[in-house]
């Protein structure tokens, strides 16, 4: 095509984008996607995975429409929907569950939200925008195969309805620390027949500016069921926690967990260790030292406290005699759903200020694996205060 008439087609197109006005109303977003394509196709063929996601995708969008949904648009091996009515969205998804699962061929996973978004129709292409839509496709990432994830504004909504079906189950709100939307409440929607799916799907997030504020912190741990391990140089952040804020921004959810069973492990440099004070004459730090003993003191009296409330869990406080590499904080390393945020020390940056790698045994079991043998060697290797 000549370049003038590409030109003209161009502009023409992009006069009908800024022409267009979208109609502001309040949806149930929905977005289902066929999980293990990519290594399907891989394994079995291209024609094998594209016949599957088309059949995915077939089941997903005639349950959407008998529950008078809409199917937007499909996304590869997935569809992007919309809904009038909160429950018969739900209703759809648990069905759309259970027909896949019912297959025992593949699975889907996927996400709902509530809230305004704008539908709109540009050259015959529908579509919907706005900050649920985004945050469908945040929470569908999250999902583990063949779970169903929806945000609190939609549990909210229909919470009551939900518990009059003695088939459907809806788990505990879970809060994820999701890139681009922040701390987001979940609650997953299963039947009594299927069950729940443990854990979240967590991609590797880079944290750029350094630690977790602690918030992100909360949300990283709150959801443990077994093991919560901290390894630092004098732990004054994770100590500074229990004394210098509220109960109920840190100290509080430490104590939920141990209630729960939840065994906290926190490692410091032992102070005693020979090199321990060459190590800090060489970061130009004359009071590491004092700082460790210090964090080691109040560690110990909140150890005196939680075991006064025997509670399930353990606190236990442990020094290590190695020269400290990075920071990091492992929960559940032995359960398939563990998770794990790392970051190293780097010469001339302070501690806390260090990127911090965040990320899961799901998706990177590589890397957490050599990461927690790094911190098994440590925990063999020290002694417990």
């Amino acid at each position: 095509m000549p370049e003038n008439k590409l030109n003209g087609l161009v502009k023409s197109l992009r006069q009908k984008v800024e022409e267009t006005r979208g109609r502001k109303t309040t949806k149930v977003v929905a977005m289902f996607d066929l999980t293990g394509s990519t290594s399907m196709k891989l394994r079995e063929g291209h024609t094998v995975g594209t016949k599957t996601a088309l059949l995915h995708n077939l089941i997903c969008s005639e349950i959407v429409k008998r529950y008078d949904g809409s199917v937007i648009k499909e996304l590869g091996d997935g569809i992007l929907a919309s809904f009038d009515d909160c429950l018969n969205a739900c209703l759809a998804a648990i069905d759309i569950k259970t027909a896949i699962y019912k297959q025992k061929q593949f699975l889907t996973k996927g996400g709902l939200t509530f809230g305004e978004v704008e539908e709109l129709e540009i050259a015959g292409v529908r579509d919907l925008l706005g900050a649920p839509v985004d945050r469908c496709a945040r929470i569908a990432s999250i999902a583990m195969a063949g779970q169903i994830l929806m945000d609190s504004a939609l549990y909210s909504g229909v919470s009551s309805f939900l518990r009059d079906n003695e088939n459907i189950r809806v788990g505990p709100p879970e809060t994820v620390d999701i890139k681009d939307t922040g701390l987001t409440v979940t609650c997953e929607l299963t039947t009594k027949e299927i069950g729940f799916v443990a854990g979240r799907k967590m991609p590797f997030t880079l944290h750029e500016e350094g630690r977790l504020l602690i918030r992100q912190k909360v949300a990283f741990v709150q959801n443990a069921k077994q093991e919560i391990t901290e390894l630092g140089v004098g732990l004054t952040t994770f100590t500074d926690y229990f004394v210098s804020t509220r109960r109920s921004e840190f100290k509080d959810h430490v104590v939920k967990l141990l209630e729960n069973g939840v065994n906290f492990k926190c490692m410091l440099l032992d102070p005693n260790f020979r090199m321990a004070k060459e190590y800090a004459r060489d970061l130009n730090e004359p009071n590491l030292i004092k700082e460790i003993e210090s964090s080691i003191r109040e560690l110990k009296k909140q150890q005196r406290e939680f075991a006064g409330l025997n509670l399930a869990g353990s606190f236990e406080i442990r020094a290590y005699r190695k020269l400290p590499c990075f920071h990091a904080v492992c929960v559940d390393p032995e359960a398939d759903v563990g998770r794990m945020t790392v970051s190293h020390y780097l010469h001339g940056v302070r501690r806390a200020e260090t990127p911090v790698f965040q990320f899961s045994k799901t998706v990177n079991k590589i890397m957490f694996e050599k990461y927690w043998l790094s911190m098994k060697e440590l925990l063999a290797e020290s002694r417990r205060l």
